[in-house]
């Protein structure tokens, strides 16, 4: 437990310096919550992003609540995991350039509390904000002077999560997922012009914030002596988060001009829904499809260049263990995964849809001691449109995780 201890101080020292780094190359973060972090571990993320049918007893997943069932009574495993993403934006004014992040992940743990009942604990990100827009505009009455604006967005959304899976009869789990969701959406405007003796800095923030809870189920069934099926759902109702709009005028100086709060109301986030399959043949070959869908229509935006709409996702992975240490070596206990995945945005920009899809890869390399492995995925994608004026993106993300594993409850013996 100290070395635990140990490493949770690190994990958040390394949390903190990268969330001091200021990113500045996510375009599409201008609009609503910003960009959208996908859910899910390293498995998940190299198997096309699938997950909701998917359970085991050597990894975490968090894509349904439910696939907790099959951590045994004495395991215990901690994930940590770490994604970089190195983006080319392209349009049609300003030709191309190129940005890339470090970020956490996620940070999370399960473990049984009783033979029917297991859970996980983790936070992760869900959503993310940077940019950086440069201006230059005319004084209104004043034509023939004019005025620099930067504009800078930072900030973006986290999720705390405690996720609970209850196993009833020998082939349902039902799961309960306790969600906290908080974060803050920050745009710094600095305006600068030849008339003013300090530039006046406007910082506009939204503070949002809610407790909920969504649910999932699984459902497996043994086809025959080598060949399993299951099938996974998940669900979350609508719900009103609260948020908290302020505004801050200042100068370079320090003065303060205004400082209030501008509303108090609630944002609406959206029901959702998601079904999936997998199938798993002689613990060898596992083959996964998901589905999702939100309904963001009834999310007003309050803005005219862009509009929440419902959307659609479409996922499909493989996993393949070739064979026993003892007849192929260390590489036979190697999991290599793919997967494809096709994502439609939850924004509408300027009448213009925001398609993502991409390939994906991965390995998950095993300790030979217990259930300890390293997991590595790697996803190509491509997300946005050159119409409109708007930009598309071409983008390598890779995310390694550590997924270690400890027993509860045993004592060592000493000889």
């Amino acid at each position: 437990m100290k070395r635990y201890f140990l490493l949770i101080v690190v994990i958040i020292s390394v949390h903190i310096t990268l969330a001091a780094q200021q990113r500045t190359h996510m375009p599409y973060s201008v609009y609503g919550l910003g960009d959208l972090v996908p859910k899910g571990f390293a498995r998940n993320m190299a198997m096309g992003r699938t997950g909701i049918a998917i359970s085991s007893n050597y990894y975490l997943n968090n894509l349904n609540p439910a696939a907790y069932h099959s951590i045994d009574s004495v395991s215990f495993f901690f994930d940590f995991g770490m994604n970089g993403n190195f983006v080319k934006y392209r349009t049609n004014q300003n030709g191309s350039q190129r940005g890339n992040d470090m970020n956490i992940s996620n940070l999370a743990i399960g473990f049984s509390i009783t033979p029917h009942w297991s859970a996980g604990i983790g936070i992760n990100p869900y959503s993310s904000i940077g940019y950086k827009i440069q201006t230059t505009n005319t004084i209104e009455g004043s034509p023939d002077e004019q005025f620099n604006a930067e504009i800078t967005g930072n900030g973006g959304l986290n999720q705390f999560y405690w996720n609970n899976s209850y196993e009833l009869f020998d082939h349902l789990s039902l799961g309960v997922n306790f969600n906290y969701l908080f974060g803050s959406v920050q745009s710094i405007e600095t305006v600068d012009a030849p008339s003013l003796s300090n530039d006046i800095i406007i910082n506009e923030s939204s503070f949002l914030n809610r407790l909920y809870a969504d649910f999932g189920l699984q459902a497996w069934f043994p086809l025959n002596k080598n060949l399993n099926l299951s099938l996974g759902a998940v669900f979350g109702n609508t719900h009103n988060i609260k948020i908290r709009d302020r505004i801050t005028i200042s100068e370079e100086d320090g003065s303060v001009s205004q400082d209030e709060i501008t509303r108090r109301g609630t944002f609406e986030f959206p029901l959702y829904a998601g079904a999936g399959l997998s199938v798993v043949y002689k613990n060898s070959l596992t083959l996964a499809a998901d589905y999702v869908y939100h309904d963001w229509s009834s999310t007003p935006s309050g803005a005219p260049n862009y509009k929440y709409r419902s959307n659609n996702m479409f996922r499909f992975g493989a996993e393949v263990i070739p064979g026993r240490y003892s007849k192929l070596g260390y590489f036979g206990l190697v999991a290599y995964r793919a997967g494809v995945y096709y994502e439609e945005s939850y924004l509408e920009v300027k009448n213009k849809l925001i398609p993502e899809y991409g390939v994906t890869a991965g390995v998950g390399l095993p300790f030979l001691q217990n259930r300890t492995s390293i997991n590595i995925s790697y996803n190509y994608g491509i997300k946005g449109t050159l119409e409109s004026n708007l930009v598309k993106e071409n983008y390598h993300s890779v995310m390694v995780t550590l997924t270690m594993h400890d027993w509860w409850f045993l004592k060592r013996k000493i000889d």
